[in-house]
């Protein structure tokens, strides 16, 4: 059992709570989280809560950049705990760009278990550093943003923030062909995405997504249809 260091900063999506033990940055807890940080960080070995240190203090200053716009990606020793398999899962998040989204299904494609998408989500869900290890970037394989420890608002305006592609769901092929181009499909339950005019379009059976071109739905991980070759 050790102190753990700690600070609370503003910002657009309400109060963010810090939590490092001077060596590495341990958690983030949402504004609604912060009532109860002693007993959430006792968990994590927290005997009491100190002033900031100075991780707390530039974990801070890189979140102000973020949401200010003028940084991407973060620089800071990170310690999320967790299982192996968590611990891989959060690997592979923090390796998805900023502006850029994956379903839960590439993830678990990723890390070689095609069939782990609800484990990548409950791995997700227990993520204790949220924005840094961008869960916010984990979508549903249909184009939703699915559950979101902070909320599906909060990630909608994170996703929004970083201009990543967030689908429109269509509600039907006939939606799906009268798409301009360069609006691009997404076949959710491929992983393909397709022109507008591509000839399988008329055969689909499930609501589509709409995405706004080509970049859009393969950041969202779909690939390229070899028929209208997109």
């Amino acid at each position: 059992m050790e102190p753990l260091h700690w600070g609370v900063i503003d910002t657009p999506i309400g109060h963010l709570g810090l939590a490092s033990d001077g060596r590495v940055l341990v958690a983030i807890l949402f504004e609604e989280e912060i009532a109860t940080a002693p007993a959430r960080l006792a968990r994590r070995g927290a005997i009491d809560l100190r002033e900031p240190d100075e991780l707390v203090r530039r974990a801070s200053a890189q979140l102000d950049g973020y949401f200010a716009g003028d940084i991407t990606a973060f620089h800071l020793p990170l310690e999320p705990g967790g299982t192996p398999g968590q611990r891989a899962v959060w690997d592979a998040v923090k390796a998805i760009p900023s502006g850029s989204v994956r379903t839960y299904r590439v993830i678990a494609r990723a890390l070689g278990r095609d069939r782990a998408a609800r484990a990548v989500g409950a791995a997700n869900a227990r993520n204790p550093l949220p924005i840094v290890i961008p869960c916010h970037r984990v979508i549903g394989a249909d184009g939703t943003l699915r559950g979101y420890a902070g909320g599906v608002e909060r990630k909608l305006w994170l996703l929004t923030h970083e201009g990543a592609p967030v689908a429109q769901r269509l509600p039907s092929a006939e939606a799906a062909r009268a798409l301009a181009e360069p609006q691009r499909i997404g076949v959710p339950s491929t992983g393909i995405y397709c022109r507008p005019s591509c000839r399988y379009t008329p055969r689909l059976r499930r609501p589509p997504l709409a995405f706004a071109d080509a970049a859009a739905a393969q950041s969202a991980g779909f690939r390229p249809c070899r028929v209208c070759l997109p």
